[in-house]
């Protein structure tokens, strides 16, 4: 094994049978949560998943929307209450782009009693990235990347494994003409595809912001990229998307496609 992917939620912004996209990396060393989701269903969540809070130490926020960052502020509360309770002594990274610092500071702020806020100021590092910034998380060096989002300050990443593996991410924005050099070389990408293309007119990505499968499939076919992770999607009929979603790309696309469930965990 290289790396696991954890899918500890699929859905989009407002999923009615699955939670939030969010997912862990685990590797030897560990593992770094990529985003949390919009709420305090992040601790069924990962609970369900199979992950322990005691094992996040590494939260990469890739943008400001709700669905996206409102649960690193529940998990920071959950880890503070683990803290006072003498269950957790380590620090918490988070890394985000300035909006996405600026963000948390605020609402953590505004919301949590001041001696909660005062433990957070020494527990949690906020550690600001912008695009062309370098990480090195557990075993893997990552280098975050403007995923070019029409819509927010989105920053993703390419993460390189000890193996030479490359895993890359763009938050919830899908592969584009845009985007499509920073990914270049990658072995698996994680993007989002909103809908099926035969259902646009039913679910509307690009009013969104946002694409469907063909249009990503199309061009990680060019990106000539190994495996494509799919997340983000509407989620109407949870049973059969992974067959439709495949069933789509696999005209367009030649590589492992992947629409995962929540829970799902895949093995690279």
């Amino acid at each position: 094994m290289n790396f696991e992917l954890i899918m500890v939620g699929t859905g989009s912004a407002f999923p009615k049978h699955s939670y939030n996209s969010c997912y862990a990396i685990k590797t030897h060393d560990g593992l770094i949560l990529v985003d949390a989701g919009g709420g305090n269903g992040i601790f069924n969540a990962i609970n369900d998943s199979g992950i322990e809070l005691a094992d996040i130490h590494h939260i990469f926020i890739t943008h400001t929307h709700t669905d996206h960052i409102l649960g690193a502020v529940w998990l920071i509360r959950g880890i503070i209450n683990s803290i006072k309770d003498g269950g957790n002594d380590g620090c918490l990274h988070i890394y985000g782009n300035s909006s996405v610092c600026k963000a948390l500071r605020i609402i953590c702020q505004l919301t949590f009693l001041a001696s909660d806020y005062d433990i957070f100021t020494k527990t949690v590092e906020l550690m600001e990235i912008a695009d062309g910034s370098t990480l090195i998380i557990n075993d893997a060096i990552i280098e975050c990347v403007d995923v070019c989002s029409k819509n927010v300050v989105q920053t993703g990443f390419m993460m390189t494994f000890d193996c030479g593996e490359k895993l890359a991410c763009l938050g919830d924005e899908s592969l584009t003409e845009d985007n499509i050099q920073k990914v270049k070389g990658c072995d698996t990408l994680i993007c989002g595809a909103f809908c099926r293309y035969e259902d646009k007119e039913i679910y509307k990505p690009y009013e969104k912001h946002h694409h469907t499968v063909r249009d990503v499939a199309i061009l990680a076919e060019k990106a000539n990229v190994k495996n494509l992770v799919l997340v983000h999607f509407e989620d109407d009929d949870l049973e059969k998307r992974q067959e439709l979603h495949r069933a789509e790309a696999s005209k367009y696309y030649s590589g492992n496609i992947f629409s995962p469930v929540d829970g799902e965990r895949l093995v690279f």
